[in-house]
């Protein structure tokens, strides 16, 4: 042990520093709340700490490092202008490499300080070797740094560090690094969500595009690379989600992947959700086709991130990085509502802060967001996309509207885009007005776009927002209010509410930021162990589910029932399909895939007979089964057998073309024969009703024929009108409402169910559907004689190739059908109905600056 992490052991252990700690940290808590604290520091107690946070910063261990950087934090505020403040505090952010902090230094305190010679060479050094690949702006901080340097010298990799390090800056510093490879290879990065693509894919754009069109490649968001841009050989690099990955590995001639980024890979270890299985399958899936793939895992504050490696028995030895060293801090406090209690969360203890002259004037949520949160970012976290609207409405409430006068060109814009694009009765427009906006998974994608960017630019304060944020959306922020301790209607897990919680502190902009979780009378935290940070070990889904609910799938292997909730059974359930197929693939010397293995571990050889024997007589290919493993596997192979049988007997088995005259009947026909084809009586609850297919049928014309949203919303409003619908406000399904046209709530129900429908009716359940229907056709007919297949026009809204090429280009479907409407014949370079090029400024040139589509053009293109 060397002399200073010797000193650092001791500090650490002195019971007068902890107390120094402890008072300097209860100082800036009181600071959050316009608190009057008396008990300050003296001269020499201020010297001391100060002298503690030097040592602290010298040492290679994250928590003295933690430790030394709170310490400034907490001081500065009381005294950024204190001599001695001035000079400690930049010499212990440059020992940290915390580059961006000492920039707010200077900026914010104009703290000018020289720094002693050693430490200034220090830093000159670390300016030098620790400079972001490519940019003469931007210096890695010491962690970052380590990481980086880390994954450039590695074929696999996993690695966990806190929200605000910045994995996906480092990610995007890598594949700027990778893209320089000679030979040049494809990358991938899976995001979880849709939300993510199109934020990751503009990023990269945005950070790369010199380097992108030096080495000629593309960022694609889609699985589709036949309708691509074919002017000139290049390279991709592809943002998906795990069921996109998927996609694109079940076409054949589609371009090899030589890395595989797996970003927010804690969500393979989420036991809430079935998607964690299709991760997993994804993953697999992509090793198993290209079996020297290089393989990298980023995660949110997890204390096993080799475990990622394990699972997909990749060397993890000496290949995996964790480090809870935090470039921001953040303040964490518990706000009882109830009680008139304010908490501040010092480590693993509550120290009850002094607070009734507080609650005097703060008895509300809207009260606590108002006072806490004026003149700063907020976000406002609701466990629900219902609570999330009523509590940004109600807010409102709370305000003055902004005049029109004092309202932003940018906020005025926004507003009158999203009445045009959406709805003028939308509530979010109207938000707008009071600096509010809400933010949740499948708001659409041009929505999200201008909210998130009103937000960072200050035009907004105020964003209520869902799990989203869990998700890996970008939208660091200054405050985070936490208005409820679950996710949905399940409990807040310790990784999702440290993810959430890591959000607070905008790197650069302030040294610190505060999460306020808040009881009030709609959320009671009956247990608050969740606010001490222990180490979260993560255990994959599938692995937990074969560890501790064999018996279970053994039974569902069997077809037998099993008495668990909805979502545990499609986990399940998804585990059993995988397993079956994977041992149809046990033919010779193959490799048993990783949850064969972890049978075999077990000595549960039986299960693996027992998924044998369930496949054994099946006649449907292997591979249409791999790519749909969430399908019942029994039901698939009915249907296989059901098209052969009728194929054999010369009857046509395409479905039909979008073309066909009265469409809406063709699409009705197909979603009854499909419902009884594929049972979704009993498979799908959201299909389980025959008589709702007429109401799909109709949304779904009108998507696939290219219509807007704004069209297919007013087109929703009026049959809702017209047919006297009875619609249900605020979960109360005892009291259903006739629509009325000329109410608010009315109109906002209709938008939302119609958003709901077309992302996750249309875009997920339909297209997962016809997708396997397809692949048997294609399977059966051949490629050329399949026809369409109708999860492309569900996914991309249209049949049009060109407006299919724009938007794997990451422009969405409304900017894309506009741009081809506006620029076929001027600024899209067309040849044999491929797009080979798109000129920027023809384009652009046909758009008003202050349009929706300009706004996403100039990002994109």
């Amino acid at each position: 042990m060397t002399i200073i992490e010797k000193l650092t052991e001791d500090i650490l252990n002195d019971e007068y520093f902890n107390q120094l700690f402890r008072k300097s940290s209860l100082l800036s808590a009181y600071n959050q709340f316009n608190i009057l604290n008396i008990d300050t520091l003296s001269e020499k107690e201020l010297k001391d700490i100060l002298r503690y946070a030097d040592i602290l910063s010298n040492s290679t261990n994250s928590i003295a490092r933690n430790k030394a950087y709170q310490i400034i934090t907490f001081l500065n505020t009381n005294y950024s202008n204190d001599p001695i403040y001035m000079t400690v505090s930049k010499a212990v952010y440059s020992k940290l490499g915390n580059f961006p902090a000492i920039k707010y230094l200077e900026e914010y305190n104009e703290n000018n300080s020289e720094l002693p010679l050693n430490r200034l060479i220090e830093v000159e050094a670390k300016t030098l070797i620790q400079q972001v690949p490519g940019s003469d702006k931007f210096t890695f901080t010491d962690a970052q740094f380590e990481l980086f340097s880390s994954l450039s010298n590695s074929i696999e990799y996993s690695f966990s560090a806190p929200t605000s390090m910045g994995k996906s800056f480092i990610i995007k510093a890598f594949i700027k690094k990778v893209i320089k490879n000679v030979p040049p290879e494809n990358l991938v990065v899976i995001v979880p969500t849709r939300a993510l693509i199109n934020q990751f894919a503009i990023d990269l754009k945005r950070e790369l595009t010199e380097a992108l069109e030096t080495y000629k490649y593309r960022v694609v968001t889609n699985s589709s690379v036949s309708d691509l841009i074919t002017e000139e050989q290049h390279n991709y690099i592809f943002v998906l989600t795990p069921e996109r990955l998927i996609s694109y590995l079940s076409q054949e001639n589609n371009p090899s992947i030589g890395f595989l980024f797996v970003d927010e890979a804690h969500k393979i270890a989420s036991n809430k959700d079935s998607r964690s299985v299709t991760s997993y399958a994804a993953i697999e899936k992509a090793l198993k086709k290209y079996g020297n793939i290089k393989l990298y895992f980023a995660s949110p504050n997890v204390s096993n991130p080799e475990i990622f490696l394990k699972l997909f028995n990749r060397n993890s030895n000496g290949n995996s990085y964790k480090t809870s060293e935090s470039p921001v801090s953040q303040n964490l406090f518990f706000v009882d509502l109830l009680n008139n209690k304010i908490d501040y969360i010092a480590g693993n203890d509550n120290v009850e802060m002094e607070s009734e002259e507080f609650f005097s004037i703060n008895n509300s949520i809207d009260d606590l967001i108002k006072n806490i949160g004026r003149e700063k970012n907020n976000l406002i976290y609701c466990n629900s996309k219902n609570r999330t609207i009523n509590y940004a409405f109600n807010y409102s409430k709370s305000l003055n509207k902004i005049p029109p006068n004092e309202q932003s060109s940018d906020i005025k814009k926004a507003i009158n885009q999203i009445k045009e694009y959406i709805h003028p009765d939308y509530y979010l427009a109207n938000l707008l007005e009071y600096k509010i906006a809400y933010h949740y998974g499948k708001l659409p994608q041009l929505i999200r776009n201008s909210v998130e960017e009103l937000y960072q630019n200050g035009d907004v304060t105020n964003v209520f927002c869902t799990s989203t944020l869990l998700e890996g959306v970008n939208m660091p922020t200054q405050n985070i209010f936490i208005l409820n301790n679950k996710n949905g209607s399940s409990k807040l897990e310790p990784i999702d509410f440290w993810n959430l919680s890591g959000r607070a502190g905008r790197l650069s902009k302030e040294l610190y930021g505060n999460i306020y979780c808040v009881q009030h009378s709609d959320c009671e935290w009956e247990n608050k162990e969740i606010l001490h940070r222990n180490a979260i070990e993560l255990k994959p889904t599938v692995l937990n589910r074969i560890d501790r609910n064999i018996q279970r799938i053994e039974k569902l292997l069997r077809e037998q029932e099993i008495s668990t909730p909805k979502t545990e059974k499609e986990i399940l359930q998804y585990i059993a399909n995988i397993i079956s197929v994977d041992t149809m693939e046990l033919q010779g010397n193959r490799e048993p895939s990783p949850l064969l293995k972890k049978l075999i571990e077990k000595n549960k050889e039986t299960i693996i007979e027992l998924a044998k024997s369930k496949v054994q007589d099946f006649t449907i290919p292997v591979s249409i089964l791999n790519s749909n493993q969430s399908i019942n596997l029994s039901v698939q192979n009915k249907v296989f057998n059901e098209l052969l049988k009728r194929h054999k007997r010369g009857v046509n088995i395409k479905l039909p073309s979008i073309n066909q005259p009265k469409f809406y009947k063709v699409c009705k026909r197909v979603l009854d024969y499909m419902f009884d084809l594929y049972e979704w009586k009993n498979a799908e609850k959201k299909l389980n009703n025959p008589n709702s297919l007429s109401y799909y049928a109709t949304i779904m014309t009108q998507w696939v024929k290219g219509f807007s949203l704004n069209q297919i919303i007013q087109q929703s409003i009026e049959y809702h009108n017209n047919t006297n619908k009875e619609i249900i406000l605020d979960y109360d399904y005892n009291n259903p409402i006739v629509f009325n046209p000329r109410d608010k709530r009315h109109i906002n129900y209709v938008i939302e169910n119609v958003i709901e429908d077309i992302e996750y009716i249309l875009r997920f359940l339909f297209e997962k559907y016809f997708n396997h229907y397809h692949s048997i056709v294609v399977n059966l007919l051949g490629e050329e004689n399949a026809g369409e297949n109708w999860a492309t026009l569900l996914e991309y809204g249209t049949q049009n190739r060109i407006v299919i090429a724009l938007q794997n280009t990451g422009i969405s479907r409304h900017t894309a059908i506009k741009v081809y409407e506006k620029c076929r014949n001027s600024g899209l370079i067309i040849r044999d109905n491929k797009l080979e090029r798109i000129d920027k400024q023809l384009v652009l040139q046909k758009f008003r600056k202050t349009s929706m589509e300009y706004d996403e053009l100039i990002k994109i293109l």
